[in-house]
């Protein structure tokens, strides 16, 4: 379950529809945003059912969708349109300006990457340090401008269709199946699948897991990954990936199973847990955004595009991922033909 603080509720707007324009060059305006304030801004919950009591979960049934084939399939990393020198107020620009903030899906229990402080109540964590060069690029200041509504795997879509939010900055793993309801960005972070295990459990490899639960959230490429492991393991689902960390605890599961970014997080809050086993499965993360703005598609990745080339992506990676993860450069752009 999430833990959420105190929250308030400022009205929101209706989806944004756009063409394409923009202009690359303006995006730098606001990328001068200082990190320490990089987790400013409010939480909405929205309303959202309230999501199953802690160490709820169920085994999941069935098989994964198969991989996109024919016309239905992609290339995941190089899906997103390319920046252009046009025009920086596109029409969905336009009504987010005019609105006056940036609406933002984001995780409020991923540690390290989005995450509801519990003394400030505010969002914090590597995703929320990108949306916030992204309400920077747009304001000049991401102060007063990013509202944050707390989502969980099952909600990131629904919401971008819905238009209760903007866009989506959660460890969102871009896929062909994705692509097809909603359109990404570049990939701002190259994660991995691994295992999250009890320490003293001799537990390396997704080999020695064969009939053993292994959690994820459910709605998630990594549970399509462990349902679809040679070794068949049985995957078990929740809410959160949170909710797996408390599975694990109460031996309702032998390990976890998810990208490195929120494995090491889950680490971090429990000492008795280790993250463990090669790499699984690649996780391009990109922000999600309608396929209906196209103008906030390009702008997003005009942000991107500075981040890796001003030093800014090394920052944010160095502040929350520093300590836990092996140093490494910013994924490198790839565009749609």
């Amino acid at each position: 379950m999430r833990a959420r603080g105190p929250v308030s509720r400022p009205a929101g707007a209706g989806r944004p529809r756009a063409r394409r324009s923009l202009t690359a060059a303006a995006v730098a305006l606001g990328l001068s945003v200082a990190l320490a304030a990089c987790g400013g801004g409010e939480v909405n919950v929205g309303s959202h059912p309230a999501p199953p009591p802690v160490g709820v979960g169920s085994v999941v049934t069935g098989t994964p969708a198969p991989a996109a084939t024919g016309a239905a399939a992609c290339n995941p990393e190089a899906s997103s349109l390319a920046p252009t020198d046009t025009d920086f107020d596109g029409p969905t620009l336009q009504k987010i300006k005019a609105r006056g903030r940036l609406i933002v899906g984001v995780s409020d229990d991923g540690n390290l990457t989005g995450f509801l402080d519990p003394t400030t109540h505010q969002e914090e964590g590597f995703d929320v340090d990108v949306a916030v060069q992204v309400a920077a690029a747009i304001f000049g200041t991401a102060t007063g401008h990013i509202q944050y509504v707390a989502v969980n795997n099952a909600e990131r879509i629904t919401d971008i269709l819905s238009g209760t939010i903007d866009m989506t900055v959660d460890t969102m793993t871009i896929t062909c199946d994705r692509l097809q309801q909603v359109a990404f960005s570049t990939v701002y972070f190259e994660a991995e699948q691994q295992l999250l295990v009890l320490k003293g459990s001799n537990i390396t490899s997704m080999a020695q897991l064969g009939g053993k639960k292994v959690c994820a959230a459910d709605g998630s490429t990594s549970i399509a990954a462990i349902q679809s492991d040679k070794n068949h393991p049985v995957a078990y689902g929740v809410v959160d990936f949170s909710d797996c960390l408390v599975a694990l605890q109460q031996n309702d599961v032998v390990a976890a199973s998810t990208d490195n970014t929120i494995l090491a997080g889950l680490a971090k809050q429990d000492p008795n847990t280790e993250v463990t086993g090669p790499s699984l499965e690649s996780e391009p993360y990109g922000i999600a955004m309608s396929k209906d703005s196209p103008d906030l598609e390009e702008f997003v990745n005009s942000v991107l595009e500075q981040m890796r080339t001003d030093g800014t992506w090394e920052a944010i990676y160095n502040k929350w991922f520093g300590t836990t993860l092996a140093p490494t450069p910013p994924p490198r752009a790839q565009y749609a033909d």
